[in-house]
């Protein structure tokens, strides 16, 4: 919050300290998460099995 809150001070000329920011944010319903670095949701299952047989041949290769 404290870049936020900087933000906000320097573009808007509205200073708040970050954990009040914070507390409006999170009252009118605002939730902070921290997204996940995943494309498993994006991901075919057929092209995955494949990818996993060539795996396995490759380990029974080597």
């Amino acid at each position: 919050m404290p870049a936020l809150a900087e933000w906000l001070r320097r573009e808007r000329g509205v200073g708040l300290h970050p954990s009040w920011l914070s507390v409006l944010l999170h009252r009118d319903g605002f939730r902070r998460k921290r997204t996940r670095d995943s494309v498993r949701h994006q991901a075919d299952p057929a092209l995955q099995a494949a990818a996993q047989a060539r795996l396995e041949g490759l380990r029974l290769c080597g």
